[in-house]
This record gives structure tokens, sequence and C-alpha cells, in this order.
């Protein structure tokens, strides 16, 4: 299908989970503008299921169409938000994993990571907030099984913008880098040995390594069990601010990408690809609008072992350091940028 953006109006249910909806908004105030981008319940009262989904409408005179993006970690469809919907645009697709008939995955789009950013200033939130909170009813979600819909988690979701970075804090990350400095920080997972698996080696490689100047390590939750090949000064218990996280990142030489829960695309990849970086990375699981190629946009590693190599075939090869830069970026701005997501959805 193809608009005429002249004349149409949008409109967003507003139970969705608007940290993670809010790289989509962007994306719908910058090609519909946002005069024309609005939250209502109208359209969305046969939408049962929203758990962790985006809704939006295009109203153009007597002509609506359903759009849905589903960015949750898991490769599933939610079934009720697909039968409901036009346009069905998904993270993490895998149609490995689709129990679906072959001809009724015509409207399932795929779409690369996001992640959270800062779209309203701090009156424009607590608007946002405080409006979005009654036309919703969350104060009827209370024992919700969804629980992003519960009030004090939804009401969270919307004060963690207040500490987000506007997109373009991202896209003009600029030539920062510092020679020889790595930063890296991740949460450490207990119970998920192979998700630390691959974020220990590459680490513990840049700890080690009289070459680099490595800042960072794991955060660990409270009194939780650690592995002791992480050094006492590798462990944070607390959240590094993100406004700090973002220019630390600026500031690394490459940075290392793998698969998360379910084998998802994490924000991560998002902002690597956003701000430019080299990035060192796990085999890639779920689709891609387009892929990420090896030595072009990224850096595919297969084994542990492999960290280490990588890391010095980088620190030694500038040129190819600058060009997976330069074709990261490319990509982004191709596939991955707000405003290209929303054209490939509603497009």
């Amino acid at each position: 299908m193809n608009f005429d953006k002249r004349g149409i109006k949008v409109f967003i249910d507003p139970r969705s989970a608007i940290n993670y909806s809010s790289f989509y908004i962007k994306g719908l105030y910058d090609y519909f503008g946002k005069k024309n981008v609005h939250f209502s319940t109208k359209y969305f009262n046969e939408l049962k299921e929203i758990d962790m989904l985006m809704a939006f409408v295009l109203v153009e005179n007597d002509r609506i169409t359903k759009f849905i993006i589903d960015y949750r970690d898991q490769s599933d469809l939610i079934i009720d938000a697909y039968r409901w919907t036009d346009v069905y645009a998904k993270i993490n697709l895998n149609r490995n994993t689709l129990f679906l008939p072959q001809n009724e995955t015509d409207k399932i789009v795929s779409i690369p990571p996001s992640f959270a950013i800062k779209v309203w200033n701090p009156v424009e939130l607590l608007f946002h907030l405080s409006c979005n909170f009654f036309k919703a009813g969350i104060i009827r979600h209370r024992n919700d099984k969804n629980i992003h819909l519960r009030p004090s988690r939804w009401i969270r979701y919307y004060l963690s913008l207040l500490k987000r970075q506007k997109l373009e804090r991202y896209e003009n990350a600029g030539d920062k880098e510092v020679p020889g400095y790595v930063f890296s920080i991740s949460t450490y997972w207990s119970g998920h040995k192979d998700l630390n698996y691959f974020r220990s080696g590459y680490i513990l490689s840049c700890y080690e390594d009289s070459e680099i100047d490595f800042q960072g390590g794991f955060f660990v939750d409270g009194d939780m069990s650690v592995s002791k090949e992480i050094p006492e000064e590798l462990i944070y218990h607390r959240y590094i601010p993100n406004s700090e996280y973002l220019e630390n990142i600026k500031k690394s030489i490459f940075v290392f990408n793998t698969p998360a829960v379910w084998n998802c695309h994490g924000w991560k990849l998002g902002e690597f690809l956003c701000m430019g970086k080299a990035i060192i990375s796990t085999p890639l699981i779920n689709e891609l609008p387009a892929p990420l190629e090896h030595k072009k946009n990224i850096f595919l590693i297969d084994k542990k072992e492999d960290i280490h190599s990588a890391i010095h075939f980088l620190l030694k090869d500038e040129e190819l350091r600058q060009s997976l830069k330069k074709n990261a970026r490319i990509y982004y701005e191709q596939f991955a940028a707000p405003q290209k997501v929303i054209e490939r959805i509603v497009n």
C-alpha cells in the first residue's frame, strides 16, 4: 500500500509501552508531522492482546489501516494482534519458528532493532503520561497478566524516558574515539551461562590486553553469585547513567554485540548502528530487513576463541575499522532510522 501523506491522521493506542514505542513515535512525527500524530482509544477496542506491542492506525477520509509493531524479544507472534492488524512489523522475526501457513505471512514485515529515546520535554512527557493513563484506563490493570499495563510499571516506563537521550545525541556521535580506549558494560545474567559466555570472553580479553585502556565490566544485581573468573573491579552494583554510558561508547574504538534472551536483537545493536561504531558480534540468529555482512558493516565471530584475534585485528587495521564504522552508519540511515522504519512499515 502507498500513501499520500497529506490529509492522513495517525492515532496510537495509549496502552503502548512508551519506552519501547518512543523510537517509532519519533518516526511517526518525522514522517507524518507531529501535529498529525495523536493518542486515542477509538480504533483499538477490538484489540485485546497488547502486551509489549505498539498499535497505531492511519486514517484517511473513511479509510483506516491498522498496524502493529512487535518489539518483544521472542520470535513468535501475538495471534490476536496479528488477526487484528493489516501490517505486522516485528523485530526478532524468525520465519522458521512461525506456525502459520505460508500464504498467511504476507502482512509480516521484518524491522531492525530500536532503542528508547527522549521524544518529549518533561512537560510534554507528564502531559502524555497523565492523559494516556486515563485514556487507557491503566488504573483498571492493577492485576493484569500483561505486567507492563500495571500502573506502577506503566508509569515507570514513562519516567524512564527522562533519563534517556534525544536521538540526535546518538546520530551526531562524531569522531570522539580515544586511541586504545574500549568501553563495555553488560548485565550479568544469573542462571544464563550462555548469555554470559561471550560477554565475559570479550570483557576479559579487553581487560587483560596491555594495548587496551579498558573501562566497564558487568552490572550485578544485589548479592547475585558471579563466576570467580570475573575480577572484583569489573563488577558494578549500580547502573551507569545513560548519558555517561553514551559518552563512553562514543570514545570506544570498537564495541561488542551478542544476541540476548531468546537470541533477540538487543537495544545495543540499534544504538551501535546509529552511532556508526565498528561492531564485533557473534552470529545474528533472527531476521533483519537486510543482512549485516562480515567485514562490511560488522565483524562476525563464531567462537569465544575468536574474540582475542578479532580485537587485535581491529586494533591494528585502522582502514577496516573506519570502513566498518562508515558502513554501519550507512546501514542505519538506509534501514534502521525511525523514519526509515516507519516508511518500510506503512509502504
